[in-house]
């Protein structure tokens, strides 16, 4: 499951900022991962096993990844912060200077007409979560707040 393998890739990322090398390779038990970086952030690509090709990028030249979901919403206007395509899934970050109860109302809207189920939405004071399911698809949205940012993160796992 790549998921489980986000946060190796993602501390793996962050460490070869710090050093500031250019290119690093990581093996796990289920593949190989090929870690850039660059003045404008991070890129990630490789191949799972059970779950195919996985790229993500990460700082300055973050982007939507072509392969995220396309029936998930993005909301409008935040600035890409990072962004991980796995086989059918993906995760994506994102910020904004908008009130979280304005965001969260988009996305309770926006995942509905695309067919998900929000079922046990959490409020926890400055973080909210929202559990999505779809045709054996599941995530969830988080929504945190801090100083005026609001960061979104969007989770996808492929299912299966």
């Amino acid at each position: 499951m790549w998921i489980h393998y986000l946060c190796l890739l993602l501390f793996a990322a962050t460490l070869a900022l710090a050093c500031g090398g250019d290119e690093k390779t990581i093996e796990t038990e289920d593949g190989t991962f090929t870690i850039e970086t660059d003045d404008g952030g991070v890129r990630i690509s490789g191949e799972e096993e059970g779950v195919g090709e996985v790229t993500g990028l990460f700082g300055e030249n973050a982007k939507i990844p072509d392969g995220f979901p396309k029936d998930v919403p993005v909301y409008p206007d935040a600035t890409v912060v990072a962004g991980m395509a796995a086989g059918d899934g993906g995760m994506v970050t994102l910020q904004t200077g908008d009130d979280p109860d304005e965001i969260a109302a988009f996305y309770r809207e926006e995942l509905r007409s695309e067919g998900w189920s929000l079922e046990g939405e959490m409020n926890l004071g400055g973080q909210r979560v929202l559990p999505i399911e779809k045709g054996g698809r599941s995530g969830a949205v988080q929504i945190s707040s801090e100083g005026g940012e609001t960061t979104i993160l969007i989770i996808v796992d492929a299912g299966g």
